[in-house]
């Protein structure tokens, strides 16, 4: 069993379209100011660069999990990584960790490679920004793992550029986090017990 954090929306794509089928549409009538650089390299029909560009910039926004990169931000968190090694170290001790008003911030840069005929004549440079303000919230941490959040809201923005022009932002999106209940066997917040609970599944599978 694995942790389960499933926020809503639990995307990028969700946080800065409420028509997510139609973000592709939304993002070709924004791009064409964005390409004129790569246009100078690349010979296609009318619409073709930006239709398939606003294609990747869905894919690259639908792979950007909103749960993943609030616990990944969380793991950082210095009280909470302290509540994860006092727990860890005495088994079977839980504590509450009151995780005060705080931003998660998580800038994301990845590229696209242009090819025409098979040959590539240039990338694409995709800029995207989420940060997510969160507050009142508390965490449940035994066994060094993140298991329980109690209360809180998350509020989030958006920020999606193309060559460095923005082409989509959204600001002050309410993500609905699962909160007062258990995350499944929960998120280890230190290394040690991400290797701790290995060592269990390792044991738990001999004969």
């Amino acid at each position: 069993m694995t942790v389960s954090f499933r926020t809503d929306p639990n995307t990028a794509d969700l946080l800065l379209y409420a028509n997510p089928q139609k973000a592709g549409e939304e993002l070709t009538r924004r791009m064409d100011g964005a390409l004129d650089e790569i246009r100078q390299q690349v010979r296609t029909p009318p619409g073709e660069l930006a239709d398939k560009a606003a294609t990747a910039g869905v894919e690259l926004l639908r792979g950007i999990n909103v749960g993943s990169v609030l616990l990944s931000g969380w793991a950082t968190y210095r009280n909470l990584r302290a509540a994860a090694r006092r727990t860890l170290d005495n088994p079977g001790t839980g504590q509450m960790v009151p995780l005060v008003d705080h931003e998660v911030v998580s800038r994301h840069e990845p590229s696209v490679e242009v090819q025409v005929n098979g040959q590539p004549v240039g990338r694409l440079r995709f800029g995207i920004d989420l940060v997510l303000h969160v507050t009142g919230l508390q965490a449940s941490v035994r066994n060094g793992r993140l298991i329980r959040l109690t209360g809180g809201d998350c509020v989030a923005s958006a920020v999606c550029k193309v060559q460095g022009v923005e082409v989509a932002r959204q600001d002050y999106v309410l993500v609905t986090l699962p909160i007062n209940r258990d995350l499944g066997e929960g998120y280890p917040i230190l290394r040690e017990a991400r290797a701790a609970a290995g060592a269990g599944n390792d044991e738990n599978d001999s004969p």
